[in-house]
C-alpha cells in the first residue's frame, strides 16, 4: 500500500502492514514460526517482486527454500550452485507474524 511505503513497511496479502523486527533470523527460528502458523514471504532478489504463502502452503515453500537459507552473506561458490536466502522476522502492530526471505543469485 502506498502509505507503507518508505516507513519500512510492506503491506501483507492479509491486509496487515509489517514491519522488521531485529537483524536477520536463524533458520532454526524461521523453523519455530513457520511452524506455528506465520506466513512466508520470498522477496525476489529485492526487485519488489514478492511472493506471499500463507499457513500451510508457507511450510510447503520453506521446506524447499530451507537448506538454502544462511544467516551471514552469500559465498561466490553458494550463489554459483543455488541461489541463497536470508531470513528475517517481520511483525504486525496486533502480533502477527511472518518469516521474510531476500534472495540472493
Amino acid at each position: 500500500m502506498p502509505e507503507h511505503t518508505g516507513r519500512g513497511q510492506i503491506t501483507g496479502a492479509d491486509g496487515r502492514a509489517y514491519s522488521r523486527r531485529g537483524t536477520r533470523a536463524t533458520p532454526s527460528v524461521a523453523d519455530e514460526l513457520i511452524g506455528s502458523g506465520a506466513g512466508l514471504v520470498l522477496d525476489m532478489y529485492s526487485t519488489g517482486q514478492f511472493e506471499w504463502f500463507s499457513e500451510n502452503e508457507a511450510r510447503v515453500r520453506w521446506a524447499d527454500v530451507r537448506p538454502h537459507v544462511i544467516s551471514g552473506r552469500p559465498t561466490t561458490k553458494q550463489l554459483g550452485k543455488h541461489e541463497m536466502w536470508n531470513a528475517g522476522v517481520w511483525q504486525a502492530d496486533d502480533g502477527t507474524t511472518l518469516v521474510y526471505l531476500t534472495g540472493h543469485c
